[in-house]
């Protein structure tokens, strides 16, 4: 299904609040007692549908894509999580998944205004682990600002083909101007790049051989085409960018118990190795502090940043595992000298070619409450 197709699919549906989820099959409403009469209904107009399709083109962990939305009216929303899409052996606080919700939020209020609408939001959780996070009011303004449609609908993770050459000083402006020290840019030939590549080779490895982060990985990859399809999220051999035969093999031979195996692990830290020898160095982003306000923040400067570099072909590849290590992520900040906690550690680089995304996106279905 096209986006053109999903949008007028999804704009001509009732969703029906206070009730079940609109998109239940007919076996699950027949086994669930249903209310009899909904608090209410609206109708999801293309519009609205357009604007929550271009939120969930956000980047996720494992591409879980946890974000969730009731609809109190077309206009009213809740935004949460699903914690089936919660990465508990990487990401046990939700702290990553709390960043990837501010980066679904920035999208939301980029393509709001490009439909000439104001997004208001009011963050409302105390805990990462709050089911439910912030409420999104729309207000019409009438003028729709200046779009970043292509942009959000361009943004890719980029793993390969980084060029190994430092980022311009305009382009180092452009990043971290208007960030404070929140944003911060080691250049590959710094004595901080080589820390940051050493601990995360190091992350990679103390992740890659214990088991319940390995199978929670392999809980994330969907090999075949027809996985891909039924659950519309995950990693893919396109996303892993595995080329050529060796596609063409993972995605007919591999299943679960293929990246439980010691030589797909073996693999993964040639791989990191590989990786982190080319680029134009590292980014960091950092916040205040942990609160849920402070992470979603972070999130948002994620995804501004993300769209601003697109147009320059210049990648952004989040290798956050040495942040997630304590035997790493411990040592970094004064290793580093940052005051804050560092919250993304991304590789970034030029690219000669930017190619389309090739990750899969859960329908607004599976999203909507």
């Amino acid at each position: 299904m096209n986006r053109r197709q999903f949008i007028t699919y999804s704009g001509s549906a009732l969703i029906m609040a206070g009730g079940f989820p609109l998109f239940q099959s007919l076996d699950q409403l027949q086994s669930t007692e249903r209310e009899k009469t909904p608090a209410f209904t609206v109708v999801l107009e293309p519009e609205i549908a357009d604007i929550l399709y271009l939120a969930a083109l956000a980047p996720s962990g494992h591409n879980a894509q946890p974000w969730t939305v009731k609809m109190i009216t077309s206009y009213h929303w809740i935004i949460g999580t699903d914690s089936s899409r919660w990465l508990p052996a990487v990401d046990p606080e939700n702290r990553e998944m709390m960043i990837s919700i501010g980066a679904f939020l920035e999208n939301l209020v980029t393509a709001a205004s490009s439909h000439g609408y104001e997004a208001e939001i009011r963050i409302f959780a105390q805990s990462t682990k709050d089911p439910e996070i912030a409420a999104v009011k729309l207000h019409k303004l009438g003028q729709a600002a200046n779009s970043l449609i292509q942009q959000i609908e361009l943004r890719r993770t980029l793993r390969s083909n980084l060029i190994t050459r430092e980022l311009s000083g305009e382009d180092i402006r452009l990043i971290t101007q208007g960030y404070q020290d929140d944003v911060l840019y080691y250049p590959r030939n710094s004595k901080e790049s080589k820390v940051l590549a050493e601990a995360t080779i190091l992350a990679n490895e103390i992740q890659a051989y214990r088991d319940s982060t390995q199978q929670e990985l392999a809980g994330w990859i969907r090999w075949s085409n027809q996985d891909s399809r039924r659950y519309g999220n995950g990693l893919t051999a396109e996303t892993m960018e595995i080329e050529g035969v060796s596609r063409w093999y993972v995605k007919n031979f591999y299943t679960y118990e293929s990246v439980l195996k010691k030589e797909f692990r073996a693999a993964t830290i040639k791989k990191v190795k590989e990786q982190t020898g080319t680029g134009s160095g590292w980014l960091v982003l950092t916040s205040k502090d942990t609160t849920v306000s402070e992470l979603i923040r972070t999130g948002r400067n994620l995804q501004q940043i993300w769209l601003m570099v697109r147009d320059r072909n210049i990648a952004l590849h989040p290798m956050t595992q040495a942040i997630e290590e304590s035997a790493t992520g411990k040592e970094l900040p004064s290793i580093l000298g940052i005051t804050g906690n560092m919250q993304l550690l991304l590789r970034v680089g030029y690219v000669n070619h930017y190619p389309r995304p090739v990750s899969p996106r859960m329908s607004l279905q599976k999203i909507i409450l």
